[in-house]
């Protein structure tokens, strides 16, 4: 896993972004990267450590980044992976990150242009609760993902700890854009043709949790 410092997210995003409003800021975790409080840091790297880790039980050749943000995750991607794209409503920091360190990712405006049957994964960490209707998107990636193809989600468990955890962290005002929860999710995806491969809570493997990282697998 490479980490990104919040010395270099403050250097990306420190030309302001005419058509981002801070509500954007907000949904893109951009304040959570740079909390002064580390274990709110390590909560947010943790989820895509937990998310490597899923995509590496098999070999990868090819994948797409669904909201990516900052692109954060797109340099260990780019250890690991040939072919990468990525997509974000607002690209513009993800693709400062991979000018700076030279990555090859190729961002697409519509993930309509992507090929059927063509991605061995599609990782889509913490963006799918944002999204109005996440079916439609849970569809389009079982097209998108070759037969034995595994899509890795990420989402927060909304539950009464999550809540409390949001308001310690200074971010009680902030609940509005989250639309779902990673348990309806998990539903949703796996109507669209998905069966869990794997999945893992955090902070603690046992107990209440916060977050939830779950590899699915396709089964129709």
């Amino acid at each position: 896993m490479l980490k990104i410092m919040p010395e270099e997210v403050r250097s990306i995003i420190e030309h302001p972004n005419a058509s981002m409003t801070d509500n954007d800021h907000d949904e893109m975790a951009i304040p959570s990267y740079l909390h002064s409080n580390p274990v709110i840091r390590w909560l947010m790297w943790e989820r895509y450590r937990q998310v490597e880790t899923f995509l590496l039980k098999r070999p990868v050749y090819s994948v797409l980044e669904f909201g990516c943000g900052l692109g954060l995750f797109l340099p260990t991607l780019a250890l690991n992976v040939k072919t990468i794209y990525a997509n974000d409503l607002f690209p513009q920091y993800a693709k400062e990150l991979c000018r700076r360190k030279g990555l090859k990712v190729e961002f697409v405006d519509h993930i309509d242009s992507i090929a059927e049957n063509s991605l061995d994964a599609i990782v889509a960490a913490d963006v799918l609760e944002h999204v109005d209707d996440p079916s439609e998107f849970a569809r389009k990636f079982h097209r998108f993902l070759k037969e034995d193809g595994r899509l890795l989600v990420s989402g927060p468990t909304e539950t009464p700890l999550y809540k409390l955890g949001r308001l310690v962290a200074g971010f009680g005002d902030k609940a509005h854009y989250h639309h779902t929860t990673i348990i309806d999710l998990e539903r949703v995806i796996g109507e669209a043709g998905f069966s869990t491969d794997a999945s893992a809570q955090l902070p603690f493997p046992v107990g209440p949790s916060l977050f939830r990282v779950v590899s699915f697998k396709k089964t129709q």
